[in-house]
């Protein structure tokens, strides 16, 4: 009799389908080796590069999104008749444990130290009253999941909890990013950000830092790929030179991971610009690595954690996140300097390719798959 391949599901309430940790790194490698299934926010089923994908409606309302996720995910769940399940969101907790109940294999995947998150993020209300709501949740998860820890700074929080943990870091796919890398010369006045787009990466700054620069004659161009929130685009707005800036800031809105890179191709330098949180100064920020991978020179925040990427590696400037004049200063630093931006583009394609690539961090995910799968 034909032995049944095992069955992996990847479960996704909160993220799209095409997540670049969920899907371009996560499913497409674990699809050489196993039948995967991600339900995850999409609009159709489709299946790409071996990955079977689920359409999940996310709701409107972040709270309602909440409290109802895992009932709407469970009977999607069980219809895939998976041996493990992957979670990648908090609220989905409770749907795992209804499936360890069932005897399922079940792993969390924590993307961020959700716990300290909660205080970052300004739509949360009754922030301390949420934390020991998913105190409740996340202690129970420790004793009855695997864990896939994203950074290492999460792991002192989880070993006190007797969690089980992995660590698998968000390093970038160096060969998918190959196809988008340029290591010529670049059009500098071309600034590029990819990602979430909230308050605290930045954006009210870099437009401040655009209208510095204008006011000693030199025009930039800020290009950014993400979604473009109303209620940010309100602030964004309200700015009193914003009406000076606003046609050297294109939205493009959110991309696809190669549509967004191919964009790239046409940037001289990569902003990653992170505010001070509790969350952000011991997590890497993955666009940072995935600049770096295009051969884009970086300008990050001056955290401990970013430096000792960023300066090891002399592959951009480090800059306080909360002084657009500072920022300003070193846009113009790299873009009147051609031959240390190239030399910026080589240092950090070299840093990727040496310690940071995902070829690493993909043997242990195979790795526990593969203890998960004989336990």
């Amino acid at each position: 009799m034909k032995q049944r391949p095992y069955r992996v599901c990847h479960l996704s309430s909160l993220h799209v389908a095409k997540d670049t940790r969920i899907f371009y790194k996560c499913c497409r490698s674990l699809a050489r080796h196993y039948e995967v299934t991600l339900i995850a926010v999409h609009d159709k089923e489709e299946r790409v590069d071996g990955v079977r994908i689920v359409p999940f409606r996310r709701l409107k309302k972040r709270y309602w999104e909440m409290l109802t996720a895992s009932l709407r995910m469970f009977p999607k769940a069980l219809r895939v008749k998976a041996n493990l399940y992957h979670l990648h969101d908090p609220e989905l907790i409770p749907c795992g444990l209804w499936l360890r109940l069932l005897g399922k294999k079940v792993i969390f995947d924590v993307h961020e130290h959700f716990a300290a998150d909660i205080y970052d993020k300004p739509w949360i209300r009754q922030k301390k009253l949420l934390a020991g709501i998913y105190a409740f949740w996340e202690k129970r998860a420790a004793k009855r999941f695997e864990l896939i820890l994203a950074e290492r700074s999460y792991a002192p929080h989880y070993a006190a909890l007797g969690a089980r943990y992995t660590v698998v870091l968000n390093y970038p796919d160096e060969p998918f990013f190959r196809q988008f890398r340029i290591l010529n010369e670049r059009p500098a006045t071309n600034l590029f950000y990819i990602g979430i787009l909230l308050e605290s990466r930045g954006l009210l700054h870099i437009a401040e830092a655009l209208w510095i620069l204008k006011q000693g004659g030199r025009i930039f161009h800020f290009h950014c790929v993400g979604a473009l929130y109303s209620s940010l685009a309100h602030k964004l707005e309200s700015l009193p030179f914003y009406p000076e800036v606003k046609d050297q800031m294109t939205f493009y809105g959110r991309c696809d991971l190669p549509e967004g890179y191919r964009l790239s191709m046409n940037m001289g330098i990569g902003l990653c610009i992170i505010k001070r949180m509790k969350n952000s100064e011991w997590s890497y920020p993955t666009k940072m690595f995935e600049y770096m991978s295009v051969g884009l020179p970086v300008i990050t925040s001056d955290f401990e954690l970013y430096r000792s990427v960023v300066e090891r590696h002399a592959c951009g400037r480090c800059v306080n996140p909360d002084n657009p004049k500072q920022l300003a200063e070193q846009i113009l630093t790299l873009a009147d300097n051609p031959m240390l931006r190239m030399d910026m583009a080589r240092n950090g394609v070299q840093a990727v390719t040496s310690y940071y690539s995902w070829k690493s961090q993909e043997q242990k995910l195979l790795s526990l798959y593969e203890r998960l799968s004989k336990s």
